[in-house]
């Protein structure tokens, strides 16, 4: 009896088959109407999906860009100013870089604080906040340092260490005393550079 039961079940599987088969075979324009139908619930449910992620997918993209942008110009930076200083030396500029975006005084992304410049009434002209921007054409970062600058401006990125030099906004080299760092507190002394709330 079992076996009777699974030779019909096996006969309605070649049944359904040749069915569709001779649905086909009938007429052309019924069977692409036929595979037409049996297409569109497929069809329906990846349109619902690509709207689904489409945004999502647009906003990693977004996300993307962005860091790779404020990375560059961070590693840049980290590279012009500290080029040659410990590698903490080269995280506390990279610090007061982004200290800088997060402060009310100053530009709110990585790329417009980099490239900031002021009128200064006394120069008679315009200058940056940091002095390798002022070049027309500084030289293009290249080799072993300009992978630590880009390590270094990664790791202060994504938080990858305790701040170096918290809540740090300016710097200068140690072998200058500008007017201003006597108003400043100092955060830190580190390689070349003296570091200031």
């Amino acid at each position: 009896m079992f076996s009777a039961l699974l030779d019909n079940a096996r006969g309605w599987r070649v049944v359904w088959h040749g069915r569709l088969f001779l649905y086909w075979l009938k007429d052309k324009r019924e069977g692409i109407a036929l595979f037409a139908m049996l297409c569109v619930p497929f069809v329906a449910i990846g349109t619902f999906v690509y709207i689904g992620y489409s945004d999502q997918l647009a906003a990693r993209l977004e996300a993307y860009q962005k860091r790779t942008a404020d990375l560059h110009c961070l590693a840049e930076n980290v590279y012009h100013e500290a080029r040659g200083e410990p590698f903490k030396g080269q995280m506390a500029v990279a610090e007061v870089t982004l200290n800088r975006v997060a402060s009310p005084y100053f530009p709110k992304t990585i790329c417009e604080v980099v490239h900031e410049a002021r009128w200064d009434p006394i120069r008679r002209r315009m200058v940056a906040a940091f002095s390798w921007t002022e070049f027309d054409n500084p030289h293009s970062p290249h080799g072993a340092a300009w992978r630590e600058a880009k390590a270094a401006a990664e790791a202060v990125y994504d938080r990858e260490h305790p701040a170096v030099v918290p809540g740090a906004l300016y710097y200068h080299a140690t072998y200058i005393k500008p007017k201003w760092s006597r108003q400043k507190k100092t955060v830190a002394t580190i390689g070349n550079h003296v570091f200031y709330r």
